[in-house]
C-alpha cells in the first residue's frame, strides 16, 4: 500500500485562485492523500466557497493570520500523513505530479524535502523554481529562476540547498526529529531555514523535475503587503537563520561580506534594513537559545556541507538580484558538478 500524503494549502484571502488549485487536486492520481486548507484570517469568502463547492476539504480556520510559518505549521499538525506536501493556494498541479516526489522519498530515507519543478502558471516555457544554493554572499542563487523549462540541465535531478516554499513534499520523520516552521520568521526565509536544519541533522534536499507544478507567485502576498515590509522581513530572517544555523567559523567568514552587501542594500531600502538590524539585535537571547537547539542536532561540518550547498554564481547575477532577475539568462550549468 503506498504511503499517505497529507496535501497542506494555506489561503489568505485567496478565493480568486483557490478553486483551480482545487480542481487540480482532485485530478491527481496518486492515492491515499488527504487535503487540508488553512486559512489565516481571510476576510474574502475562501472558507463558505470552500464549504460549498469542495466539502470533502478539511478546513482549519484561524482567528488571525498567523503568517506562513505559523499558517502552514497548523496544517502540519493535523496532519496524518507520511510525508506533507506543502502547496500554494496560486498553483495547479499535474495530475501524476505526487508520484515522482514520493517515488524519491522512497528510494532514499535520507532525502528529508523534495522540490518539484515549479513553471509559471502564464507560461509554461518559463521556470519559477529549481531549487537555490547558498552564495558568498549569504544571498541565495535561485538557480533556474526564469530560465527556459525544457533546458537540459533543469530536467536532472539534482541536490540543492533550499527548496521554493510554493511547493515541495516533506518528510513527516524528520520534521519530527528538527522542528517545523520557525514561526518567529511569519513569511520569508522560512522554507530555508527549515531546509538548512534539514541538512544539518543528516537529511538531503533535492529537486525531482518529473513532478511539474504550474505557480502564479505570490499574489496574495505582494498585493497585501507593502514592499518594504516584506523587505524587512526578508533581510531580519536572513540574519536570525544564519546565526541559528551556521557555525562560528561560517559567521565569520560569511557576514562581513553579507554586511557589505546590507550597507548596499540600506541605499534601496534604508528603512527596511534599519529595522531588520534592529530586530535581530532585540531578538538575540531567543535567536542564541534556538541556535544551541540546533547546533546540538548537528550531524555534519559546514566544511562538509559547503561542498554540496554552496555555489556562487557569476558575478552579473548580483545585479540582476538587486535590480530584476527577470532578465538575467547568464547561467552555468550544474549537470555534471552537482548531479544527485
Amino acid at each position: 500500500m503506498k504511503p499517505l500524503v497529507s496535501v497542506v494549502i494555506l489561503n489568505w484571502n485567496g478565493r480568486a485562485h483557490l478553486g483551480k488549485c482545487l480542481v487540480s487536486l482532485g485530478k491527481a492520481t496518486y492515492k491515499p492523500f488527504e487535503l487540508i486548507v488553512v486559512d489565516n484570517n481571510s476576510t474574502d469568502d475562501s472558507v463558505f466557497f470552500i464549504k460549498q463547492k469542495f466539502p470533502h476539504v478539511r478546513i482549519i480556520v484561524n482567528a488571525i493570520n498567523r503568517g506562513y510559518s505559523g499558517g502552514n505549521n497548523d496544517g502540519i499538525a493535523a496532519s496524518r500523513g507520511k510525508y506533507i506536501c506543502i502547496l500554494n493556494n496560486d498553483t495547479e498541479v499535474e495530475k501524476h505530479f505526487l508520484e515522482p516526489l514520493v517515488t524519491a522519498m522512497e528510494a532514499d530515507r535520507s532525502v528529508g524535502c523534495v522540490q518539484p519543478k515549479l513553471v509559471y502558471g502564464d507560461d509554461h516555457n518559463l521556470l519559477n523554481a529549481v531549487g537555490s544554493y547558498l552564495t558568498s554572499t549569504g544571498f541565495l542563487y535561485h538557480y533556474g529562476y526564469r530560465k527556459f523549462a525544457n533546458t537540459l540541465q533543469y530536467n536532472q535531478r539534482l541536490t540543492i540547498y533550499s527548496a521554493k516554499g510554493a511547493a515541495m513534499l516533506l518528510r513527516k520523520s524528520a520534521l519530527d526529529q528538527i522542528g517545523i516552521f520557525d514561526e518567529d520568521f511569519f513569511i520569508y526565509f522560512e522554507e530555508t531555514d527549515l531546509c538548512h536544519r534539514l541538512w544539518l541533522s543528516g537529511y538531503k534536499v533535492i529537486y525531482e523535475p518529473q513532478s511539474v507544478i504550474y505557480h502564479y507567485e505570490a499574489v496574495d502576498t505582494h498585493k497585501q503587503m507593502t514592499n518594504d515590509f516584506i523587505m524587512y522581513l526578508s533581510y531580519r530572517n536572513r540574519i536570525a537563520s544564519f546565526i541559528k544555523n551556521l557555525s562560528c567559523s561560517s559567521m565569520l567568514r560569511l557576514f562581513p561580506v553579507l554586511c557589505v552587501f546590507y550597507v548596499i542594500s540600506f541605499a534601496l531600502y534604508p528603512a527596511a534594513v534599519f529595522r531588520a538590524i534592529m530586530s535581530t539585535l532585540w531578538g538575540l537571547p531567543k535567536i542564541l537559545k534556538k541556535r544551541r537547539a540546533v547546533q546540538a542536532q548537528r550531524k555534519i561540518s559546514d566544511s562538509v556541507l559547503f561542498q554540496t550547498i554552496w555555489r556562487d554564481p557569476p558575478v552579473l547575477y548580483y545585479y540582476y538580484l538587486f535590480k530584476s532577475l527577470k532578465f538575467y539568462r547568464h547561467e552555468p550549468s550544474l549537470v555534471e558538478t552537482n548531479r544527485y
